[in-house]
């Protein structure tokens, strides 16, 4: 799992040559839409992530699995489709992944995409190789799904209720990476969530 920013380094690509699946994310093909939903580092531009993937595709035998984040309001218009549409033939992916919200986004009034939307969008695309992955349980079974960052984000919640954006500081991983691990933990009843002033805080659950 990776957010895919550093693709544009040779060094990077080396570094994962061996890997089997390769599965970063692509949120966004435009500027605009991109700040809006990743909230990105200032030398962060969509553009340069994009040719970043285009060269881990030329570089990299092995599966580029790429997942699409669908938020409703942010890149679900015509002309952000039609720019990830256009990205994606370009980065040539063995297959894309469409998601959405599994539990309450980090700012109020967040919605998910329904199924039918993420189907409406897979038909406008009509592209091979486009799934709407399963629920978030599912990303456990993965190859790249690493027990040892699950077992980190519970010994740190454990000491004290973190916000998405405080784990991945403390860990050390991108907010898109934590995300996917709190969705599948969330899923699993492993942790719970209180929406407190600064945000969204996640709690180890106790036993019953």
């Amino acid at each position: 799992m990776t957010n895919g920013t550093l693709f544009y380094d040779k060094g990077v690509v080396d570094a994962i040559r061996d890997a089997d699946v390769v599965l970063p994310s692509l949120d966004a093909a435009t500027e605009e839409a991109f700040r809006r939903i990743n909230r990105p580092h200032p030398g962060l531009d969509v553009a340069r992530i994009i040719d970043g993937l285009i060269n881990l595709r030329e570089a990299y035998k092995g599966q580029i699995w790429l997942e699409v984040f669908i938020l409703p309001g942010y890149n679900d218009h015509i002309s952000e489709l039609t720019a990830l549409k256009d990205a994606i033939l370009r980065i040539r992916p063995d297959r894309v992944q469409l998601n959405t919200l599994d539990r309450p986004g980090t700012i109020p009034g967040l919605i998910r995409a329904t199924r039918e939307e993420l189907e409406r969008i897979a038909g406008l695309w009509n592209l091979d190789g486009v799934e709407i992955v399963a629920a978030a349980p599912a990303r456990e079974k993965i190859q790249s799904y690493r027990k040892d960052m699950e077992t980190a984000i519970l010994e740190t919640i454990r000491r004290r209720p973190c916000t998405s954006d405080d784990l991945g500081k403390i860990l050390g991983i991108h907010l898109n990476e934590v995300n996917k691990y709190l969705d599948v933990m969330e899923a699993g009843g492993k942790i719970e969530t209180r929406r407190l002033e600064r945000g969204i805080f996640y709690t180890k659950k106790e036993k019953n």
